[in-house]
């Protein structure tokens, strides 16, 4: 029977964060995410100050073994107090993240989920996992099309570490790789939609939490409380079915009411539509004095290819009107 995730109080969250901060303080952290519960006495051999578990089988939430920390939550959980300690990670490692027969509910190293997880980690760190768990194709298409760049690293780099420390269930240990990963964000650029401005950049939407009013991100279904808990300023966004013309207006009226309802100054967007975003600009502008609000919103994607009819509109050129 698939386990309920511990749900931890704010008290306990913040006693948690409290303490990751004052033991992560200084020397290297690597993260460990759905490392199951065995602790590897390897992993007291890796260059490493402090070796963090998660995984939501643990049956403490915190414990310390040396220089091993366990956090026993879901990812989502642990990466929320890991961004409330302020804690920026050398190394993450998810070889194995238990779908299907271990019931893992999402792919960790999928990029709704990576895209949560970046802000704790350094703008260059390793990154170790598995494309072979996933289809290498759907790897290289999907799940590691983030704004970075990623060098494979073989066992000649000093950086290299063996992956079968972290796991020997055959299929995937032997296949599991290793990157050194420098963030790389995209250049923002505007443009005007009536009297609004709106900004695209390929960019970590989480990178600019503290400054947005409001975030409307994609999620997991299963996640979506998790999601709102871990980010009080976030909030689900939803596919319009079928992309139809009625439930696009549908979809945009809803968020323009929510953002005038609330006053929502900027708004901080994900892809959506699928690529088709002529309606929804033509939507903004027709709608302009209705709902005032957001007078800026900015959209950010983690694939190259995201909102490329509104790169052409913006040009790369400075602010401009459509």
């Amino acid at each position: 029977m698939r386990r309920t995730p511990y749900a931890t109080s704010e008290l306990d969250e913040k006693s948690l964060a409290a303490m990751l901060r004052e033991r992560l303080k200084t020397g290297k952290s690597l993260v460990y995410f759905a490392s199951g519960r065995r602790v590897r006495k390897e992993y007291y051999s890796l260059p490493y100050n402090h070796i963090v578990l998660v995984d939501y089988n643990f049956r403490s939430t915190f414990a310390v073994r040396g220089k091993v920390i366990i956090v026993g939550m879901t990812a989502l959980q642990a990466t929320a107090v890991f961004q409330a300690a302020g804690v920026k990670f050398d190394a993450f490692v998810c070889i194995n993240e238990g779908l299907s027969e271990g019931g893992g509910y999402y792919a960790i190293n999928g990029n709704w989920s990576m895209g949560t997880i970046l802000p704790i980690l350094k703008d260059t760190y390793l990154h170790i996992a598995c494309p072979t768990y996933y289809g290498r194709s759907r790897w290289r298409d999907q799940m590691f099309n983030l704004p970075q760049q990623a060098e494979l690293l073989d066992a000649t780099d000093p950086a290299y570490m063996n992956p079968t420390v972290f796991s020997d269930y055959s299929r995937y240990g032997e296949a599991a790789c290793v990157w050194r990963v420098t963030k790389e964000p995209g250049k923002a650029v505007s443009f005007k939609v009536g009297n609004r401005t709106l900004t695209l950049q390929r960019k970590n939407i989480w990178d600019d939490y503290d400054m947005l009013d409001t975030l409307m991100v994609r999620c997991s279904p299963s996640e979506e409380r998790q999601l709102q808990l871990m980010a009080p300023k976030a909030k689900p966004l939803y596919r319009p079915r079928h992309y139809s013309r009625e439930a696009q207006d549908a979809n945009f009226e809803a968020m323009l009411h929510y953002c005038n309802l609330h006053r929502i100054e900027k708004l901080g967007l994900t892809p959506w539509l699928g690529g088709n975003y002529t309606r929804f600009l033509n939507y903004l502008q027709a709608h302009q004095d209705r709902f005032p609000y957001p007078q800026s919103l900015y959209l950010y994607h983690l694939h190259r290819n995201d909102y490329r009819e509104l790169y052409k509109l913006a040009d790369g050129t400075e602010t401009q009107t459509v």
